[in-house]
């Protein structure tokens, strides 16, 4: 059984209003549950029953509807990102990055390795946010509790899309890993969310993440942050496009990308920086191999 981290108020507050602590979301370092994490279950739990009290209510020529269980993955996924969507000031910054050398790269590189061992393009995604955070490390922090947290390795978060759910395991030393590396676990990360075998170790308080929609044909989208990350970078599709460099004008393929930012930790020009820097690092992948 995994442990729950609450904190000894947070506890008590639970205990008194008849709170299972399972269901509360944790913000604290290690996912721990504070007194606040406890204050908007409550008030999330009391908005949902206003709105099934609403619900039940006979409209005459209502639409016939029935009641869906949902699954706990999917009420913990609603009532964090509600929290997120409620409490943490979204702010966003979009860029394009022309990727040709970077599927060249990749093309190479895949042709040398077995079939098992292949890199995918979101692989070269999340190094190229490890580096970035390297160069940037007032972006490895987050908000908490009033104060900030910086992290002292590189971290990150990827969304796992399944049928039971959506899930942000964590990659840890990006930064002391290569590429090929990295899609190892990332491969091994997937079997297991897969087959509901991911850990709680599995799942650790970082300050960045990544989720790409890409191979979906989605151009761009705006990604809501999971606390207690700090961003959340949102990879759209590979699309042909000409461009203007010069006067010039070229044919290449870009990608979309939007950084969605909390700005009590990250104000826009380190946002702004730190975006363009991950654009660098795309469009130059030898770079990657030297960090």
């Amino acid at each position: 059984m995994d442990r729950i981290f609450i904190t000894p108020l947070a506890n008590k507050l639970a205990s008194l209003n008849s709170i299972n602590t399972k269901d509360v979301i944790g913000t604290g370092p290690r996912g721990r549950i504070t007194k606040v994490d406890v204050e908007k279950h409550l008030s999330l739990s009391s908005s949902t029953k206003e709105t099934n009290q609403k619900n039940n209510i006979d409209h005459g020529n209502a639409i016939e509807h029935e009641v869906v269980n949902v699954p706990k993955i999917r009420r913990i996924i609603a009532e964090k990102l509600a929290l997120s969507k409620s409490s943490v000031p979204h702010f966003y910054l979009r860029r394009k990055a022309k990727v040709d050398e970077l599927i060249r790269f990749r093309t190479k590189a895949n042709d040398v390795l077995e079939k098992n061992n292949k890199i995918s393009i979101n692989d070269f995604f999340i190094k190229a946010c490890g580096c970035a955070l390297i160069d940037f490390p007032d972006c490895n922090m987050i908000w908490q509790e009033q104060q900030m947290l910086r992290f002292k390795e590189v971290a990150i978060g990827v969304a796992i899309s399944t049928q039971a759910g959506l899930y942000t395991p964590t990659l840890r030393n990006i930064d002391k890993k290569s590429v090929t590396q990295i899609s190892s676990e990332m491969k091994a990360l997937i079997e297991k969310a897969k087959n509901k075998q991911l850990r709680t170790s599995d799942f650790l308080d970082c300050a960045h993440a990544i989720s790409n929609l890409g191979m979906f044909s989605i151009e761009n989208f705006d990604a809501i942050i999971n606390p207690p990350n700090s961003s959340i970078l949102a990879v759209g599709a590979i699309k042909d496009e000409v461009i203007n460099e010069n006067e010039n004008f070229l044919s290449c393929k870009q990608v979309s990308l939007t950084l969605s930012v909390d700005h009590r930790t990250i104000d826009g020009e380190l946002g702004a920086k730190f975006l363009d820097k991950i654009v660098f690092y795309l469009q130059n992948p030898a770079a990657l191999m030297v960090k």
